[in-house]
């Protein structure tokens, strides 16, 4: 009976091949597709770009990646240089030699010429004196020592201002000084400087500080001011 019925199961298939005069198709199953690289699609996209910014993107992304030392490369080669700053030589200064000033004859010298081994600027004589009979010796001597008056062409002449000396009866200290007069007028350049030394002695740092009080001779608390002539003669 099992043989009857596999020579069926034969005579069935010969007639199917027969009928149709080929075998049935066969079917194919189409494999399954391999996935993508992430990295090397991330690469295809900036590998030609010329943002340096895409290739820092690509590095944070993948640090350590095959086209790490690449990306790197394009960033340098893409990073502009800064140029070259000239600089410019440098000239040296020549030296200067300061002109050698006179200084004003001291205090023990007043009324006296003074004597210098130096041509030029001419050497002065200078003095004060006191137009009032109120002070001493020792406080024309000490305004004398912060007077610094010009020095004058050989051949000038003579200049005097009368300048008026104020303090302070209390203190004693100087309060300010005036031109009251002299033997040239204002609008002699030389004078006015000449003038103008004479009222900043009694202002200086040094003499503003002293007590005229005790400078003012057989003077009482009164006292208020004094009349000094600056006199300064030029060299012959």
């Amino acid at each position: 009976m099992a043989r009857l019925l596999r020579h069926s199961l034969a005579l069935v298939s010969l007639l199917l091949v027969t009928a149709c005069g080929r075998p049935p198709p066969v079917i194919q199953v189409p494999a399954a597709p391999v996935p993508a690289d992430p990295e090397l699609v991330f690469w295809e996209t900036v590998r030609d770009s010329k943002d340096v910014a895409e290739y820092y993107a690509y590095l944070q992304a993948y640090p350590a990646g095959r086209f790490s030392a690449l990306a790197r490369i394009r960033i340098e080669a893409l990073t502009p240089k800064p140029a070259a700053r000239e600089t410019a030589p440098v000239t040296p200064r020549a030296k200067t030699t300061a002109p050698r000033v006179q200084a004003p004859p001291p205090s023990h010298q007043q009324g006296e010429p003074t004597i210098s081994e130096a041509p030029a600027p001419p050497v002065n004589w200078a003095k004060i004196d006191d137009l009032t009979g109120r002070a001493t010796p020792l406080l024309r001597s000490q305004i004398m020592d912060c007077w610094e008056p010009p020095p004058l062409p050989s051949g000038a002449g003579s200049y005097r201002a009368e300048v008026g000396v104020y303090f302070d009866p209390a203190t004693g200290q100087v309060r300010g000084a005036a031109f009251l007069g002299g033997n040239r007028e204002m609008t002699d350049a030389t004078f006015s400087r000449f003038v103008n030394s004479a009222l900043a002695a009694p202002m200086a740092p040094g003499c503003r500080a002293l007590d005229l009080r005790r400078g003012a001779a057989g003077q009482g608390a009164e006292t208020a001011g004094l009349v000094l002539l600056f006199a300064l003669d030029s060299p012959p």
